[in-house]
């Protein structure tokens, strides 16, 4: 099996969107599982590598290069001076719209690159980074994957505080996948096949978490952990292209309805619609209803008001007002004795 067949393979079975440009040399990029879908293009150059670890995500138009494509050498010396360098990027790691990874390019896991940048250094675990070129803008964070898209209110204030350690990573020298040593181990190897056994067993049969965590100035030339040659236990089945594939059995036709089937399929949508009008019907009555004992209320506290004795002393007082000239301040006197007396006999 060749090492672009399994490239491919692997593609698929993540189900990503990649666009994979390949030399006839053994080249090795790795793409972890659970990363998630985009628009992304990887070009790998002079027997390079690009690592991508789990669970990372990915927005679109992002692409890697680990090469400048063209020679630069120095005037002085005659010797070149921009040598094709590999990508690594760790678990978990968040990557906006238009980002670019040159060579040399580590992103340790649990990190987040923001929309446009242009990555050409090492971003340490849980840091926000960002720019061209990039710099670290915030540490000690962590992320999660849900889209807040389409959240309403109730789902908003679920996820303002989740007290859970799942992302925030932690270095460990005894865990820890140096770049620098899977660079040297690779180097070392000469087949597609050497280098493909080297990442199953190295890289992706690893589950520890802090695999590819790291933080300032924590050891970083480390040989790597041991592992098991998991590989050789492996069974691969070889596929002979020249042969026609046998072609999958046509999918079953939908059964379609009878006529009595449609027909109690209207008469149930028709009946759904008289509920929902009823339901409405009776939504409408209920306010109605309520309105209704609102206004009866008001109505019986207009005629409380209107009962009351300060208010009939009010009305006395204006009419005597509007009445002075005849005689109404006295005529007020009598009226306000009476207003008394009324108020006594019905208390």
């Amino acid at each position: 099996m060749t090492i672009t067949a399994t490239i491919q393979k692997h593609l698929a079975a993540a189900a990503l969107e990649w666009r994979v440009a390949l030399s006839n040399k053994p080249l090795s990029p790795f793409l972890g599982l659970k990363t998630l879908r985009g628009q992304r293009s990887l070009l790998l150059s002079e027997r390079k590598n690009i690592i991508i670890g789990d669970q990372c995500l990915f927005s679109h138009t992002i692409w890697f290069r680990n090469a400048d494509s063209h020679l630069i050498y120095d005037n002085i010396t005659n010797k070149r001076i921009n040598p094709t360098q590999s990508i690594y990027i760790g678990d978990h790691v968040w990557v906006g719209q238009e980002v670019a990874f040159l060579k040399k390019s580590f992103v340790a896991s649990g990190s987040i690159i923001g929309t446009k940048s242009v990555v050409t250094k090492l971003c340490y675990s849980n840091t926000i980074n960002a720019g061209n070129p990039i710099k670290q803008v915030k540490e000690n964070i962590s992320w999660r994957g849900e889209c807040v898209h389409n959240w309403d209110l109730e789902e908003t204030n679920k996820y303002n505080y989740i007290p859970n350690s799942d992302f925030k990573y932690t270095y460990n020298q005894n865990e820890f996948l140096s770049p620098k040593a899977i660079e040297e181990k690779l180097d070392s190897l000469n087949t597609a096949q050497e280098k493909l056994e080297f990442v199953y067993n190295a890289i992706y049969c690893n589950k520890n978490k802090n695999r590819f965590a790291y933080f300032k100035d924590m050891p970083y030339d480390i040989p790597l952990p041991k592992y098991e040659n998991k590989f050789k236990s492996l069974k691969f089945e070889e596929i002979d292209e020249t042969k026609p594939q046998p072609t999958p059995p046509a999918p079953k036709p939908t059964p379609q309805p009878t006529p009595q089937e449609l027909e109690i399929k209207v008469l149930k949508e028709q009946l759904a619609q008289k509920e929902q009008e009823l339901i409405n019907m009776q939504d409408k009555f209920d306010k109605q209803n309520t309105n209704i004992s609102i206004l009866e209320n008001k109505y019986q506290e207009a005629l409380n008001t209107k009962n009351h004795l300060s208010y009939k002393l009010g009305a006395a007082l204006i009419k005597a007002n509007k009445n002075w000239y005849k005689g109404g301040y006295v005529k007020f006197i009598f009226e306000v004795m009476r207003i008394k007396k009324e108020h006594r006999n019905r208390g």
